[in-house]
């Protein structure tokens, strides 16, 4: 088992490890740059490390700073703004497998903007 780690665009670096029923992600999100609103099917929880961030999740915003926690049910819309420059571990069940089929258009080219 190892990392894959994938620089995404220019706001956005993403590393990630899957098991068999989860997937554990570190990101790293430039000040000023939003992970557009997004869902799928997978619970997630969300722990910034560094930085400021509004998350907006199922239209409720809040903001999160370093040592704090979100939880993103299963089939909500979310979305993240860096206040800051931004290092969150996001933890996933079930796993990711849509990354790896190259389901994350939402974070690619189009994805992350200022």
């Amino acid at each position: 088992m190892g990392w894959t780690f994938e620089r995404l665009n220019e706001c956005l670096e993403r590393r990630y490890v899957s098991g068999k029923n989860l997937t554990l992600a570190q990101f790293r999100i430039k000040a000023g740059c939003t992970v557009p609103a997004h869902s799928h099917e997978n619970e997630q929880i969300s722990l910034v490390l560094e930085g400021r961030a509004l998350f907006v999740v199922g239209g409720v915003a809040r903001e999160v700073s370093a040592g704090k926690v979100v939880h993103i049910p299963p089939g909500a819309p979310h979305e993240v703004r860096a206040l800051t420059d931004l290092v969150v571990v996001d933890v996933f069940s079930p796993r990711r497998d849509d990354w790896e089929r190259g389901g994350d258009s939402y974070l690619r080219g189009e994805g992350p903007s200022r």
